[in-house]
Formats: structure tokens, sequence, C-alpha cells
């Protein structure tokens, strides 16, 4: 077990150092920052002395070793855009945003998508389950950004119930319904498709079959016994998919300019701000990696035939 953790944590640090030098790369190659960061009239001499203060008149393979020092150390660099600030200070400002607006999506998405899951496999060939598909395919096939719109236009413009916007301060639980449904939506199809998957092959077991024989009442097999049995999967995905949603908010949260680390990266980018995307690409990638690494070590204590493929 112990061989077999540390090889995976391996494995994800190797993941994150190469996650590491290609952003590095490519955010090089989007221009130099300094023709942003310096106002219209500064002379050479201004940005050449803006290029030192930010170490951005080193080679390239010099800037990529002081950026991996500054990891190990714990300094991610002072933020392009705003000066006086450390870009990780600037990340985590953000971070508490973006985890309230992901935790609402991914509850919503659970108590939605288990719940339609639970029931079209526990009537299969139903109206109901036929209602659950129709659900899982619309929310597996429409786009964030079309979901966001549709119940914008829906509940804001037509019916005016609920905000357009986040605002600043996510102030109320109204700012923070719409997107969150938004965000979940696309999950509450997935999880609803493996739930109803790993149901149907619970229900059809013979100690489900033995229950239902005894006289145990049908709700009591499906949530308490059925459901149980059948969450390995389903906590796998439910694991992986809070780790896709607080780094994937940026469609979301730039439609309903929510004040999360999604918006800042579009900020960021069209900035320039090297430093701050670095910082939020390495979280990012860490928080995904960590993840699937924790849910690998679980399942290998679950089950130890996976510690030897």
């Amino acid at each position: 077990m112990g061989r077999y953790a540390v090889r995976r944590v391996v494995d994800g640090m190797i993941t994150i150092w190469v996650v590491s030098l290609l952003i590095f790369c490519l955010l090089r190659l989007t221009g130099n920052p300094i023709e942003i960061l310096a106002p219209p009239e500064a002379l050479f001499e201004d940005k050449e002395r803006l290029k030192i203060i930010y170490g951005l008149d080193k080679p390239l393979w010099q800037q990529y070793i002081n950026f991996v020092k500054g990891i190990v150390q714990g300094d991610f660099g002072m933020s392009l855009r705003w000066g006086d600030q450390n870009a990780f200070d600037v990340v985590m400002s953000r971070v508490p945003a973006t985890v309230q607006l992901s935790g609402a999506a991914l509850v919503f998405s659970i108590i939605v998508g288990v719940s339609m899951g639970v029931l079209s496999a526990a009537k299969p060939d139903t109206i109901v389950d036929r209602v659950g598909k129709v659900l899982a395919i619309a929310g597996q096939s429409m786009p964030v950004f079309w979901t966001a719109l549709l119940l914008i236009l829906l509940f804001s413009v037509y019916l005016g119930w609920l905000p357009s916007a986040g605002g600043v301060n996510r102030s109320g639980l109204k700012a923070l319904i719409l997107p969150a449904v938004a965000l979940g939506w696309f999950f509450v199809a997935a999880h609803m498709r493996i739930v109803r998957s790993a149901m149907l092959d619970v229900l059809n077991s013979e100690y489900v079959k033995m229950l239902r024989a005894k006289g145990m009442p049908r709700r009591i097999v499906l949530w308490k016994h059925a459901l149980k049995n059948a969450s390995m999967p389903i906590f796998t995905m439910f694991a992986l998919n809070f780790a896709v949603l607080i780094t994937g908010t940026v469609i979301t949260e730039t439609i309903f300019t929510w004040p999360g680390i999604g918006s800042l990266v579009v900020d960021s980018i069209q900035a320039r701000d090297y430093t701050v995307v670095q910082t939020l690409v390495f979280f990012a990638s860490a928080v995904i990696v960590l993840t699937n690494i924790l849910v690998d070590i679980i399942y290998a204590w679950l089950d130890p035939r996976i510690r030897f493929t």
C-alpha cells in the first residue's frame, strides 16, 4: 500500500511539473506584458526599468528556474497587474468565492442527479426513466454558457425572480442560485447516468432479490442497501467533479460576474499577468492531481487488487 501511494505521488509531481513548464512557455508566446503595463508615453528606458523590476530582463531558462525556486519557497512573485500584491495573495482572495459557487453547484448536482438516477433505475423503461434520459442528454449536450444565458433570460429578464449577476459582494442566496444551477446542470446529467448504471447492476444482484423476498420495504432497499453498494463509482465521480468544478468556473463566473478565480483568469490573461496566471494554473493542476491521487489511494485501500495493476 505504501509503495503504491508513493508511486502515485511521484507521478502526480511529474504531472504538475510538466503543466508548470507548459504554461510558462505558452504565456511567453502571448506577448510582452510591459507593453500593457507601461503607459503609451513611456520611454524605452522606463520599459527596460520595468523589465528589471519584474525579472523579465533575464533569459527564459533563468526566469523558469526562478519560478520553480519561488514555488518551492512559497513565493510566487509579485503580480504584474496588482504590483503591490503577491500573486499568491491575489489568487487566495478569490478562492472563497469559487469554493462557495463550486460547493453549491456540486450539492445541487448530487441531490438532483442522484435522485433522478435512483428513480430511473427503480423504474426502468417507464415515463420516469425516459424523462430522466432526456434530461441527461439535454444536460450533457447544452454548453454551460448556453444554459446560463437561458436561465438569465427566464428567471431574470422574463420573471424577474433572481438577479442576473452575482456582484462583487456575493450578497444573499438569490445571487448564488443561477450560477450554481448553470454550473451544476452539466454534472446533474453525469451523476444521473452513473447512478442509474450502478444501481441497475446492484438491483439485479441476488442479495437485493433476497431482501425484497423477505418483505423489506422498497424504499429501504433502494436508498439504504442498493445505493450504498453502488456508491464506489459514484464516490469517484463526485470527488473528481468537485475538482473540475473548482478549476472550471471561468465561463460561469464571467457570465454572472462572480468574483472568483474564473473571472480572475480572464482578467489576468487579458493583462498578461504572468505570475497570477502561473499561480492559478499551478494550483488548478495541483487540485486535480491531488484529488486523483486521493481517490486512487482510497480505491486501493478498499480493493487491494488495484495496488498490483
